[in-house]
C-alpha cells in the first residue's frame, strides 16, 4: 500500500497534469453503523472511519469499491470514531460529492508518453472530509502525444 502511494505522489510531482472534469453530484447517504465502519478493509493494516455510498458507482468512472463491500467507499482522518459522525442522528441525507479526473502524463527515457488517470471523490459529512482516490495507469503512448 505504501508503494502504491509513493508512486502515485511521484507521478502527480513530476507529470504533466490536465483536469479532465470536475463536478459536483449530489447522493442520498445513510449515516448510519449500517454504512459507516471503523475497518482497515482496503487499507492494509491502517484503520479508518469509513463510509459505503453504492449511489457513487453511477457517478465515478473507477471502482471505488473495496472487495466484501456493496458499494463505493471513501474515508476520512479526522477521527477515529463512528459515533463522532452518526451522534445521536443516524438517517438518510443528501451529501455533495466532488468528483474530479486527472489526466497525468510526462515523457519516459525511451521518448513514450506514459499516461495514468486519477479520480478523485470529496465530500463533508458532518464536518468530516471524507476523500477517496484511484489511479490507473494507461497504455504507452507515442511521445508526441505528451504535450
Amino acid at each position: 500500500m505504501k508503494v502504491l502511494f509513493v508512486l502515485l505522489f511521484s507521478l502527480m510531482t513530476f507529470a504533466n497534469q490536465k483536469v479532465l472534469s470536475k463536478r459536483t453530484v449530489t447522493l442520498p447517504v445513510d449515516i448510519s453503523t449500517a454504512k459507516l465502519k471503523w475497518t482497515s478493509l482496503g487499507y492494509g493494516e491502517t484503520f479508518f472511519v469509513k463510509i459505503i455510498v453504492p449511489e457513487l458507482a453511477g457517478e465515478t468512472i473507477m471502482n471505488h469499491r473495496n472487495v466484501g463491500e456493496d458499494g463505493p467507499c471513501m474515508f476520512t482522518y479526522d477521527t477515529q470514531h463512528l459515533e463522532d459522525v452518526i451522534g445521536n442522528n443516524p438517517g438518510v441525507e443528501d451529501i455533495d460529492f466532488e468528483i474530479t479526473l486527472t489526466k497525468f502524463f510526462s515523457k519516459d527515457a525511451q521518448g513514450q508518453c506514459r499516461v495514468s488517470l486519477q479520480e478523485n471523490i470529496n465530500a463533508n459529512i458532518r464536518g468530516f472530509k471524507f476523500t477517496h482516490t484511484l489511479s490507473h495507469q494507461m497504455p504507452n503512448r507515442v511521445g508526441e502525444d505528451c504535450f
